[in-house]
């Protein structure tokens, strides 16, 4: 799903991560201190320096050690740059995709089909 704005083309993206259970936050007293500092920092500081506008998001399932992160970005490449410098690559395995509705699957099958 783009969206257009000023000069900005702007996208939705997840940022998929997962981690071992012996690295989790809630068994590491470590990662406990990373997860605090990462959710009482003040993105909107350092959102615009990843040409990232606005987290709609963040889920996590803490038993199955997975999150899932929604960025209104423009690039792949700084989004992945903010998951180093914020922290949150530091204990995570983290995959950045490419993100739609479920309206934007619909638009597109009808595109792609004709119908």
């Amino acid at each position: 799903m783009q969206i257009k704005g000023g000069d900005m083309n702007m996208a939705l993206y997840g940022i998929y991560g997962r981690h071992e259970i012996n690295t989790c936050p809630w068994n590491n007293v470590e990662n406990a201190k990373r997860v605090i500092q990462i959710a009482n920092s003040d993105f909107s500081q350092m959102l615009p320096k990843y040409k990232i506008d606005k987290i709609l998001g963040q889920y996590h399932s803490g038993l199955e050690h997975t999150f899932l992160w929604i960025l209104d970005a423009e690039d792949p490449h700084l989004i992945e740059q903010f998951a180093v410098d914020s922290g949150m690559a530091s204990f995570n395995e983290v995959r950045i995709v490419p993100l739609t509705t479920f309206q934007g699957v619909a638009e597109g099958s009808k595109k792609i089909h004709g119908l």
